[in-house]
């Protein structure tokens, strides 16, 4: 495939000075927002039962951020990339309908930490792996029942590792093809259900890109056409080839990416900023409500259920994060316990909710993603808020004061304000810094003897 070709050329040749400005940018703000969302993603108890696992059954030389111990940077990738995803709050690509910087940050940290490597060239093995993945993601039109954290980002986390291995065009190329055949079937049941095996979805594949990239030099070889096997016809409809190289290296897809105020899937997050525009309007009576409408796009309609049992099958619920959102005003991880699930004036709300798709809506997409929440009172009058886009989207950026925030939020109960604050300002500066070793002193602790980790098991 010529194109496979020509984006290995890309990977090969691509240099931190020949990145544009913007593109380092930006990069440096999808950093700061990933880590903020792994370190938080890191307390849950069961990603904290994974770390301590990785650091004890796979030592090795790479960090494990917020935790006191270290592990290969296959298992490091792992990790990180399962937490990145449990609060479903990483920053997302709606062309490629995924999130490709889950796939690409936790691979160019783990091999820069074991390489000794620059700031600069995290940012570039970082920017390559998106740019890899993103593309990949918009080259794939997956079946419905396919999650995509399970799917291209293989792709992606392989070609950081090239990257960092400074391998030849044909064999970044072999390297790509390779990993095509370790993506995983990955259901999307598994998020409506709640069932949190979806979130290991990413921190796998990131782990076998990387492994991929270390089979190819042992002599191990893909199929001819892989991409288009795997993502093509088992896990999608159709492979477009001619999308990886689609103005490769003028239009960088780092820069079309979107970041998420809330803790739900992205397809909750218009009706969100309704019912939170309907709020700021103060024009809201929940205690007289007879019924409410949130008509959607397609894919969101399909979050219909209105009486979640988990936290990852609350934030893949309309009902739920839509009567959630009415009753507390916000959209965080704080309305997502086991305590909020079950309140009862939520899913009283929530059982009143009707999700349903407006193909106008649908047509719309993937450049806009709306909704129309609409609450009908027992006096029979009615109150409608109709949004096209979502807080977060390149259209409508968070600002740098509410990217601060979210970074906050997730990263002082953790580290503290005064390391988070250091931790921010560090990566403002990535591209100065000889090495990772001030970054990473910040973001793990010392150490924990293996008789303190195992009573954690």
């Amino acid at each position: 495939m010529q194109e496979l070709h020509q984006i290995a050329q890309f990977v090969s040749n691509l240099r931190y000075g020949d990145l544009p400005q913007s593109v380092i940018d930006q990069a440096k703000w999808i950093i700061r927002d990933t880590i903020g969302v792994i370190i938080a993603g890191m307390a849950e108890p069961e990603v904290a039962a994974l770390a301590d696992y990785a650091v004890i059954n796979h030592p090795g030389s790479a960090s494990l951020f917020g935790h006191k111990g270290n592990s290969t940077p296959a298992w490091s990738a792992l990790v990180h990339g399962t937490a990145g995803t449990t609060l479903e709050m990483d920053e997302g690509h709606a062309f490629a309908r995924g999130h490709a910087a889950v796939h690409a940050l936790p691979p160019a940290i783990a091999l820069a930490q074991a390489q000794g490597a620059s700031g600069k060239d995290v940012l570039t093995g970082f920017i390559v792996g998106y740019e890899v993945a993103a593309r990949s993601g918009i080259a794939s039109l997956l079946r419905k029942s396919v999650h995509p954290f399970g799917a291209w980002g293989v792709i992606g986390a392989a070609a950081v590792v090239a990257w960092f291995q400074q391998l030849n065009t044909r064999d970044i190329a072999g390297v790509l093809e390779l990993a095509a055949s370790y993506a995983i079937t990955p259901s999307f049941k598994t998020a409506y259900q709640g069932a949190n095996v979806r979130n290991t979805f990413a921190g796998i594949v990131n782990s076998m890109g990387m492994l991929a990239a270390e089979f190819y030099p042992l002599g191990f070889r893909g199929e001819n056409g892989g991409l288009q096997t795997t993502f093509g016809e088992i896990l999608g409809h159709s492979f477009n080839p001619k999308a990886l190289i689609d103005g490769l290296g003028e239009r960088y897809e780092i820069l079309r990416g979107y970041f998420k105020p809330y803790s739900a899937c992205r397809y909750t997050h218009a009706a969100i900023d309704a019912v939170l525009g309907l709020r700021a309007e103060g024009r809201l009576d929940l205690n007289n409500v007879a019924a409410i409408e949130v008509a959607t796009y397609d894919i969101a309609a399909r979050l219909a259920e209105p009486n979640p049992k988990t936290p990852l099958a609350g934030r893949f619920s309309l009902p739920y994060v839509t009567a959630a959102t009415l009753v507390t005003g916000g959209a965080g991880p704080e309305i997502f316990t086991s305590q909020m699930l079950q309140d009862p004036e939520i899913l009283d709300i929530a059982s009143k909710i009707t999700v349903l798709e407006d193909p106008a809506f649908t047509a719309l997409t993937p450049k806009k993603r709306p909704a129309r929440v609409t609450l009908q009172y027992l006096d029979g009058s009615n109150l409608m808020k109709t949004v096209l886009g979502s807080k977060g989207d390149p259209d409508q950026p968070m600002t740098e004061d509410e990217l601060n925030e979210k970074f906050h939020n997730l990263s002082d109960p953790c580290l503290g304000l005064h390391k988070a604050s250091q931790v921010w300002d560090l990566i403002g500066q990535l591209e100065k810094l000889p090495d990772l070793s001030s970054l990473i002193s910040l973001l793990a602790p010392q150490e924990r003897s293996e008789s303190e980790q195992r009573r954690r098991l």
